[in-house]
């Protein structure tokens, strides 16, 4: 799929191995700061952040089989990963997470518009959820023409097409 985008040169992205998992998990927990407010030791919070994010996994691996998983890389340095199902005419994205350093300094804003771009070719629908009290990413999609089509007490479904 990566050859499949046309990303900038700065951008790379690689299927996700075995060795990611730490990396993985400490996206995962970047994405649920609420977790730290929880009153228990650091042990403690370590081993259920590694649950719910074994949770997760398991969960995506049974809800989307044919998910991809892909590590976002700038300069050959991991800094995100995004998820997604692709079918003849959607891709679904499952989980599109930017380590916190790296927010906000246009590496969700070129992939996106990558996926874009190939969706596009293909006069596909790109597709995806975000929690409602996620500002910042609700800002960059609608910002990249995502609409909403639907919508929970606690996420938007955003379409763009």
């Amino acid at each position: 799929m990566s050859n499949e985008w046309e990303l900038s040169p700065e951008h790379s992205l690689r299927l996700v191995e075995q060795e990611d998992e730490e990396f993985l998990c400490s996206l995962f927990c970047s994405a649920r700061p609420e977790l730290g407010l929880l009153p228990l030791s650091p042990v403690q919070l370590a081993q259920l952040i590694r649950h719910q994010f074994e949770l997760q996994q398991r969960g995506y691996r049974h809800q989307y089989p044919q998910a991809e998983n892909w590590i976002i890389a700038t300069n050959s340095a991991p800094v995100g990963k995004i998820m997604f199902e692709r079918s003849s005419s959607v891709v679904h994205i499952i989980d599109f997470i930017i380590a916190p350093e790296w927010r906000g300094q246009g590496v969700g804003h070129s992939i996106l518009t990558a996926l874009k771009e190939y969706v596009g070719a293909k006069s596909g629908v790109l597709s995806l959820q975000v929690d409602r009290q996620n500002i910042n990413a609700k800002r960059l999609y609608h910002r990249l023409g995502f609409v909403m089509s639907q919508s929970s007490d606690t996420h938007e479904f955003l379409v763009w097409s």
